[in-house]
């Protein structure tokens, strides 16, 4: 039996479990039609769980089985205000004394889950609550037992923690760790998409948290948006519910032989395919679906029922990432892709491999070169060690030895680091390159850097001017005040006498930098920033890290450059809009072919609108049912056997007409295909236009030349656009003339 027959007779079999015992076999006879066979292997099904109704929970277990073929077949009471109130006047009298319910946070599948105060220790956890219905069955009883005990048995601060199961007046529950924030479903509803550099971060989280949970021998089996959770106080991702995770090596007799669970936008193909046994390698699956989604705004099969995803998953592979949203850096793409292979062979070994190969990347997702991986800020520390012998060498109270003895130690380490630089730059990577991967600022560092010399995810250029300003005074403050202590001893020591003035130029700048930071600090307060938020927007470094992640800081941080939100493939208006705003982000040594490419996609619009238009003129004269109308009056007249004269001319005109029809649709076939043709430009001309804007800077990449191949690709597809504007839909001059005079 194939995959999609095996989805379609569980699908039936869970519909018809839920039809009234003698209305089973009607429903089945509609369902499968005139396919006997089909009928056959449902009605096995049935007669097997019918057969097995009197074992105790088998009825549950049925309902369990139609739950995990169709997600959302659940009570129709279960989310109603009377049935939440009620369950919640039970929790309140079970745990009243314990915890203090405060609302309900969300309801799920198996249960509710509530905010609760926990009285004795003053702290906010969560209390999921099994559902009634499920708890007056065995089954339910053991899979909620069994996600409490697999919840139990991880602890990583990537993973909600548990704290204590138990079961109180015929109510189930466990008590968690509360996450205060969002989940990732729904950041991805308000954004859409994420940048790059924060998805790069939490697979870096979530992949050593999924680590943790294999090596502990559990599979999750239901990674999705809505079950990873973000901490608003720390930005963190953190994985929750493993309501349906399996742990290896022992049993799984809540689940069937085939049995389909997870969801199916995110689940992988052996999941879909019902596969008795998934391991690890579905959850990267899994993982790599939640992470194109929130690079491309889309799931990797989106716009098709959840049924057809699963087939779709099993036949097919997603399209590339880069294809949706050019922007994505190709090595996380690439790594990203592998996640998505169909075979398990073929993607990652495990977490901890892909761990492994996203620690290669940096926060751009972009691989960092071999020799420059031990060089990063190693120039910063450099230009530190050479500063602080100068400085002590240029005390005027040394001699002209200890100067030079000084000078000597501190050039040491900076000699060495060129030298070293010399040695790698063999293997291929330019030196320019990895100088620049040497003098990056340090992880740590906020303040000032040379624009040139920052790294490509810096946050810099994202900061409110505020807080840029704050940071500049800072720098200028650490810069200058040592040359003015400087300066002061050493005009001091040659004239012997004090200098008023350097004291009052000290104090100045203290004062200066203190009005700042005040004036900036109230600045802050005043738009609701906490203390910590504050004082990291201020002086917080300025590489990505979960601690720009809350709710605040994302308020104030310019969202990072490259979340375009592609066209609609049928709105060629769209398409004007999308590379009008990919101009924009354009600096001055791109914007020569990038105005060129806007003009094209003006002109492209332009073609589509004719295209448009002609093919609506044309298609009410040429539709077949206008052919069938004039086939037919030609088969009357001809079937006369004695036609007059004007019998024959009318024949002639039909002839002519049916020719004419018929040109016409061969016109509509290829302004359809020239239409489409068009609309690849445009999709190619954005696409090149992304690139361009997505592409390191010439001075950064000189040697490398990306700049000059995005350039010559945007060139090409000038050319061919040129081309099909010069040439037009293919046609002849005598089909445009006869469709006008049709028309």
């Amino acid at each position: 039996m194939t995959p999609e027959r095996w989805i379609k007779v569980k699908a039936i079999f869970a519909e018809a479990s839920a039809q009234p015992p003698d209305e089973r076999e009607a429903f089945v006879a509609h369902a499968c039609g005139s396919d006997t066979r089909l009928r056959e292997e449902v009605s096995s099904l049935l007669r097997a769980a019918e057969g097995s109704e009197s074992l105790p929970g088998a009825r549950q277990a049925i309902a369990a089985a139609r739950q995990a073929v169709i997600p959302d077949a659940r009570s129709p009471h279960a989310d109603t205000p009377d049935h939440d109130a009620a369950l919640r006047a039970t929790l309140d009298a079970a745990l009243g004394q314990q915890y203090e319910i405060v609302r309900p946070l969300g309801h799920g599948g198996m249960g509710t889950v509530y905010l609760a105060r926990e009285r004795t220790l003053e702290r906010f956890v969560a209390i999921k609550v099994l559902r009634p219905e499920l708890a007056e069955a065995r089954a339910g009883r053991e899979r909620f037992r069994r996600e409490a005990r697999v919840a139990a048995q991880l602890s990583h601060p990537g993973i909600v923690p548990l704290h204590t199961f138990g079961e109180v007046g015929g109510v189930w529950y466990f008590v968690m760790g509360y996450v205060r924030g969002v989940t990732l479903a729904e950041r991805l509803r308000i954004e859409r998409r994420l940048p790059s550099g924060e998805v790069y971060r939490m697979l870096i989280e979530l992949t050593d948290a999924l680590d943790c949970a294999h090596r502990s021998g559990v599979v999750h089996r239901d990674i999705k948006p809505a079950n990873i959770l973000i901490d608003d106080e720390s930005g963190r991702a953190v994985l929750a519910d493993f309501g349906i995770a399996k742990v290896q090596g022992g049993e799984d007799s809540l689940t069937a032989t085939g049995m389909i669970v997870g969801t199916p936008s995110f689940m992988s193909p052996e999941q879909a395919a019902g596969a008795a046994e998934v391991d690890a390698r579905s959850d990267l699956y899994s993982l790599g679906a939640v992470a194109y989604a929130m690079l491309s705004g889309r799931e990797p099969f989106a716009g098709v029922s959840d049924r057809a995803t699963m087939v779709r998953r099993m036949s097919g592979d997603p399209p590339d990432v880069r294809q949706v949203a050019p922007d994505v850096p190709a090595d996380l793409a690439a790594v990203l892709m592998r996640c998505l292979a169909r075979e398990p062979s073929h993607r990652w070994a495990s977490a901890h491999a892909l761990h492994d190969a996203l620690l290669l990347l940096d926060e751009t997702g972009t691989v960092v070169p071999t020799p420059a991986r031990d060089l990063p800020s190693f120039g910063p520390y450099a230009v530190l060690w050479v500063g602080l012998w100068l400085t002590l060498a240029a005390s005027p109270f040394r001699s002209s030895a200890d100067r030079a003895l000084l000078v000597f130690i501190g050039l040491l380490v900076p000699v060495g680091l060129v030298m070293h630089l010399w040695n790698v730059a063999g293997g291929g990577t330019p030196l320019s390159q990895l100088a620049r991967v040497a003098f990056w600022p340090p992880e740590w560092w906020g303040m000032w850097w040379p624009r040139s010399l920052r790294r490509p995810s810096d946050l810099w250029r994202r900061l409110p001017w505020r807080a840029r300003l704050v940071r500049s005074a800072v720098s200028a403050f650490i810069i200058a005040l040592p040359a003015l202590i400087l300066t002061r001893q050493w005009v001091e020591a040659v004239t012997g006498a004090g200098v008023g003035w350097f004291g009052a130029t000290e104090a100045a700048l203290v004062a200066g930098v203190v009005a700042v930071v005040g004036m900036v600090t109230l600045w802050a307060r005043h738009r609701g920033l906490a203390w910590t938020d504050t004082t990291r927007l201020m002086f917080g470094a300025t590489a990505p890290s979960a601690g720009w992640n809350t709710p605040a800081l994302r308020r104030l941080v310019a969202p990072a450059h490259g979340g375009v939100r592609p066209p609609e493939r049928d709105r060629p208006d769209d398409y004007s809009r999308a590379i009008a705003d990919a101009v924009m982000h354009l600096d001055e040594a791109t914007r020569g072919p990038a105005q060129r490419a806007a003009e094209s996609a003006r002109q492209l619009v332009a073609e589509l609108a004719r295209c448009d238009e002609e093919m609506g003129a044309l298609s009410m004269g040429s539709s077949i049912a206008e052919s069938d109308r004039i086939a037919a009056q030609l088969a009357a007249l001809e079937g006369a056997r004695h036609g007059s004269d004007e019998t024959r001319a009318l024949v002639d005109l039909l002839r002519a007409q049916q020719e004419i029809v018929q040109r016409m649709r061969v016109r509509c076939e290829m302004l359809s295909a020239h239409r489409g043709r068009v609309l690849r430009l445009l999709h190619g001309l954005w696409t090149q236009l992304v690139a361009l804007g997505t592409a390191p800077r010439p001075a950064e990449v000189d040697e490398v030349g990306r700049l000059e191949v995005v350039r010559e690709e945007i060139e090409a597809e000038l050319a061919e656009i040129r081309m099909v504007l010069t040439g037009g839909a293919a046609g002849t001059a005598d089909d445009r003339r006869s469709a006008a005079r049709t028309r």
